[in-house]
């Protein structure tokens, strides 16, 4: 208000100096001294509503290289611990009953989810006695279960509603420091996590039911609702140009479809049910200043696009590019909207699903850009495809069954695919001989490992190297090229993962773990990196999967393992590529 107030005295004071010295020439003063306050004017607005996030130098336009990231799924069980209430991460609610009550077989679960009392956010409005139909007479749900470093020390645990909550494991209730709505519990991390047990809700029957349940570390009990997230967490991610939300958005067989049962901020766990709400990745784009990137559920109806693009385009900073793509990996048959758009996409599939995602694709982009108007370039839209077929390339960007092709010319943007490495050693086939390295004492296991990534002749089977990565990035870029379209990666890094049934030998896990935890995995994403760089030329962001997750049979997929993990060799390599991009753009 100061600014402004010294502004408009300026102004006054400029005409008042124009009329008594300079009458003659008071049309043009005044002009003049118009023009400059509302020049300033609107620059100090602008100053007011920045959003204040951590220092960053932007990598690059949104049409340069830069490097982005994929976050990992909100869970109870994640490392990644984004949110400073912990609740937002709480496991689906568990149906339990005692021992000793009627009818009660003992088990943790009981199973009977489906039978719960929930209001629309997720929150148990009543138990069932004893006595009654159900097995289940309470509910409880996990909070850090397997993570082991966690904060520990005091948390307060704050909910609305009449009842009674229990706490086993990791924490234990300080019952002098607590009161109805608050209570105080002590936490002694370990791998069993936080219990939480609602053993009575709503006694009095008035539907002042338990709800509303947060927990957040004591420290911060008067700013968890506007901090929101982890510090850590910001501090591990700020650096990267664009986020990826697939996994928080429970995009993979999502069921979502209709715009009025999307997850909103008073959801009692992002963990299920759809994920996280869009304000809430909203926020943290523009907290941070990257690059949202949004998957619509393969359900979405038009109705539902539309009221996202709404929102997008009013709460999104103007000044960051929104990434838009129709759902995720829709020619993979292991996911359900494979299926559900092959048999009922807008066009017919036969045995695939390429072409209806062609179109759907094409059709969510016109409702995107529509809704932006005359800000539609703020908007990507991405066309995903597989990377190991270049014949679904053309399927999806062309989509010759469809009255209104190409598809690509609906507004498409980008051509998106992966840019991963193996070099085929989860492969059932090369079991045996990995077993043989690392039962050999004389061999160094670890170092045939990282030759085989890097070129693919260790094993007889070549490819799926960092060496081979040049040659699909510059098919599919060319590809993209002559359509006019950049090309991205929306998944990209290690894929070194047992596969086949060799998930299960233990022994093969614990050394792919241990391999990317080997400082020359360095060298390997320096490869895939500088693989990708094309300058001039039409490959923009490289989107790495993904941020921290915890290693297992599944994959080690986090560039980090833990969010209180300084760096890593894999994470290191990202953040010195992007220190390239940073000193190369100024």
């Amino acid at each position: 208000m100061e600014i402004l107030f010294k502004l408009k005295m300026k102004k006054i004071n400029a005409i008042l100096a124009g009329v008594i010295l300079f009458f003659i020439g008071l049309l043009s003063f005044v002009l003049i001294s118009l023009w400059m306050p509302k020049n300033i004017i609107n620059q100090a607005n602008n100053n007011l509503f920045q959003i204040d996030s951590p220092p960053k130098i932007s990598q690059a336009r949104s049409s340069e290289l830069a490097v982005g990231t994929n976050l990992s799924g909100i869970a109870d069980w994640s490392t990644q611990m984004p949110f400073i209430d912990a609740f937002k991460s709480a496991r689906k609610w568990i149906t339990q009953c005692k021992s000793e009550e009627p009818g009660c077989r003992g088990s943790w679960d009981t199973e009977e989810f489906d039978k719960l009392d929930l209001d629309e956010y997720g929150w148990v409005k009543s138990l069932p006695e004893p006595e009654a139909p159900p097995e289940y007479t309470r509910v409880g749900t996990l909070l850090f279960r397997d993570v082991e470093r966690y904060p520990g020390g005091k948390y307060v645990v704050l909910y609305e509603g009449e009842g009674k909550i229990e706490y086993q494991f990791d924490a234990r209730k300080d019952e002098n420091a607590s009161v109805p709505g608050r209570d105080v519990i002590d936490v002694t991390p370990s791998s069993a996590g936080i219990y939480l047990i609602i053993t009575e809700t709503d006694p009095q029957k008035t539907g002042n039911y338990i709800r509303n349940i947060r927990v957040v570390p004591a420290e911060y009990e008067a700013t968890y609702a506007t901090e929101i997230f982890n510090p850590k967490f910001l501090a591990k991610i700020s650096q990267f140009k664009a986020l990826r939300f697939m996994d928080w958005m429970g995009t993979n067989n999502s069921e979502q479809k209709e715009w009025q049962d999307r997850p909103t901020v008073m959801k009692a766990s992002y963990a299920y049910d759809g994920g996280v709400p869009i304000e809430i990745m909203v926020e943290l784009a523009n907290r941070l200043q990257v690059d949202p990137w949004f998957n619509m559920p393969h359900l979405a109806t038009d109705d539902y696009l539309t009221n996202f693009a709404r929102l997008v385009k009013e709460t999104v900073d103007p000044n960051l590019t929104i990434y838009v793509e129709y759902s995720n990996e829709v020619w993979n048959p292991q996911f359900k909207q494979f299926h559900w758009v092959r048999d009922n996409g807008p066009v017919p599939g036969g045995t695939t699903s390429f072409q209806p995602y062609g179109v759907r694709t094409a059709q969510m982009c016109d409702i995107w850009k529509g809704v932006f108007g005359e800000e539609r370039d703020r908007v990507k839209c991405v066309m995903g495809t597989q990377t190991d077929n270049p014949w679904v390339a053309g399927q999806v960007l062309d989509c010759d069954r469809w009255s209104e092709a190409p598809c690509y010319k609906h507004g498409i943007d980008a051509l998106a695919i992966t840019g991963y490495f193996g070099g085929k050693l989860g492969k059932r086939e090369h079991e045996q001989t990995i077993m043989t390295w690392l039962n050999d004492p004389s061999i160094d296991e670890f170092a045939l490992a990282m030759t085989q990534l890097k070129d693919g002749t260790v094993l007889a089977d070549p490819g799926d190297s960092t060496t081979d990565l040049l040659g699909t990035f510059t098919k599919y870029a060319e590809m993209a090229g002559e359509k006019g379209l950049e090309l991205v990666v929306y998944e990209g890094g290690s894929h070194v993962v047992g596969t086949g049934g060799v998930e299960n030998n233990q022994k093969i896990t614990d050394f792919f773990i241990e391999l990317h935890r080997r400082p020359e995995f360095y060298e390997r994403y320096m490869e895939m990196l500088n693989a990708w760089k094309d300058t001039p030329g039409n490959r923009t962001v490289f989107m790495n999967f993904s941020d921290i997750a915890r290693p297992s049979k599944w994959g080690s997929w986090g560039a980090l393992e833990h969010v209180d993990q300084e760096s890593s060799p894999r994470y290191d390599a990202l953040m010195d590529f992007i220190k390239q991009i940073i000193k190369q753009n100024n």
